[in-house]
């Protein structure tokens, strides 16, 4: 595990794919296509990247990359950026505990920002594990106090048993549960992001 320096605040680790055509939101592309799937992955990073960016929260925001794309350059010139290691979704989430995160997060969730971030690390000082669940199911955001693999082993990742998969593997651990966000996985949800940044902009 990396040590961190005493006082250094904890870290936060996004999890993101690099943009790149028909290798993100395969599911959002299949209603929209791969243009636009594309296109609302890259603004949902990017919208991630600003909410939680240095200085935003009580944290230290790195991003866990997976593949390459040109638009890589311009995230390593704001966060550090790990590669994430070989193995499903589960074992490169572990990976990133088991080297010294203690938060975790997606990147397609309009919502989560850094007071949701900071809320998961508060309730850390009464639980073993922090879960913010999202409505399909899943789940948008981890914490820890100390790695537990047993709770990233035979969860299916991406359906509606996520979060309750991962609450029985978490027993007889303390769990606390924030808030329900919601991520964007279909062409519903789309449209209900470009809403909610539509009347962002008019309230502006």
């Amino acid at each position: 595990m990396t040590r961190q320096p005493a006082g250094a605040p904890p870290r936060l680790a996004i999890m993101a794919r690099a943009p790149v055509r028909g290798r993100v939101k395969r599911r959002l592309a299949r209603a929209v296509g791969e243009d636009a799937a594309l296109a609302a992955y890259a603004d949902l990073v990017a919208s991630t990247l600003d909410r939680l960016a240095p200085g935003q929260g009580g944290f230290a925001p790195e991003i866990w990359l997976e593949g390459d794309a040109p638009v890589v350059s311009e995230w390593r010139r704001r966060f550090p950026v790990c590669v994430q290691p070989p193995g499903d979704l589960g074992e490169r989430m572990a990976a990133a505990f088991a080297a010294g995160v203690r938060v975790l997060v997606g990147c397609d969730i309009p919502a989560l920002d850094a007071a949701y971030v900071d809320g998961a690390l508060a309730a850390l000082a009464d639980a073993d594990v922090v879960l913010g669940p999202t409505e399909d199911g899943g789940y948008c955001l981890i914490a820890m106090n100390a790695p537990a693999p047993q709770l990233f082993k035979d969860i299916p990742w991406g359906s509606a048993e996520a979060l309750s998969a991962t609450l029985r593997a978490a027993a007889p651990l303390e769990v606390a549960l924030l808030p329900t966000l919601w991520d964007v996985d279909r062409a519903e949800d789309l449209a209900r992001w470009r809403r909610r940044r539509s009347a962002a902009a008019v309230a502006c």
